[in-house]
C-alpha cells in the first residue's frame, strides 16, 4: 500500500507531464525567443591560384614551411586566393579565399586546407564564409562549410569544386558550386 507521501512524489513527477501532453501551460509559457528561419544560398563562381612557382609574377601563396620529407610532407603555403564570377582574374573580383594549405597525406598528395572566404563585393559584401577539406590529385572534390558571419551566419554546407579547362600554369582556375545554410542575425 502506497503512503501519503509515495502518492505526492508519484503526482509531483508526473504532473510536469500530463501539463504539457495537455497544453494546459502553453499560454503561460509561450516560447519567448523568435527563431530566424534558416536560409539556403547557392552560389556559383571561380577560384584563382597563382602557384608559387618561379616565373610566376602575380603570384597569390607563399611557402612558409619547407619540407625534406617524400612528397613534401609537413609543407605548408599561406594563401590569398582571388574569387571572381568569370573565368578571368581581371573581372568580376567578389572576394578571396584567405587561410593555409598543408600537405597532409605521408604516401599521396593531400593537402588539408582551411579559409576563410571574405566576400567584398556585392550583397554579400563583408560577409564570410569558414572553409575547410582537402585538395588531392583528383580534380573534382568536395569542401566542408563549417561557419560564416553577416548575411552566412551559422553557415553550414558544402562547396564541389572542379578543375576549369580555362586553367594555365600560372593561373590555376577551380569553378566552385557553394551550397550553404545560413540563419540570419536577429534584430534586437
Amino acid at each position: 500500500m502506497a503512503t501519503p507521501s509515495h502518492s505526492l512524489i508519484f503526482v509531483f513527477l508526473c504532473l510536469p507531464a500530463v501539463l504539457v501532453k495537455a497544453n494546459i501551460l502553453g499560454d503561460i509559457y509561450p516560447c519567448p525567443c523568435k527563431c530566424s528561419q534558416e536560409n539556403e544560398t547557392s552560389l556559383h563562381m571561380y577560384l584563382h591560384q597563382f602557384p608559387a612557382l618561379p616565373g610566376v609574377p602575380n603570384r597569390n601563396e607563399y611557402g612558409m614551411i619547407n619540407s625534406t620529407e617524400p612528397i613534401g610532407f609537413g609543407q605548408m603555403y599561406v594563401h590569398d586566393w582571388l574569387l571572381t564570377i568569370g573565368t578571368s582574374a581581371n573581372e568580376n573580383v567578389v572576394g578571396r579565399l584567405q587561410g593555409f594549405h598543408l600537405q597532409a597525406g605521408q604516401t599521396t598528395t593531400s593537402w588539408y586546407m582551411a579559409h576563410t572566404m571574405v566576400f567584398s563585393d556585392g550583397s554579400f559584401a563583408g560577409s564570410t564564409i569558414e572553409v575547410s577539406g582537402l585538395l588531392g590529385v583528383k580534380p573534382n572534390g568536395q569542401w566542408s562549410i563549417t561557419g560564416g558571419t553577416g548575411t552566412f551566419a551559422s553557415a553550414h554546407g558544402t562547396i564541389k569544386f572542379m578543375n576549369s579547362q580555362s586553367s594555365t600554369a600560372t593561373d590555376d582556375i577551380r569553378e566552385l558550386d557553394i551550397h550553404v545554410f545560413h540563419t540570419p542575425e536577429a534584430v534586437v
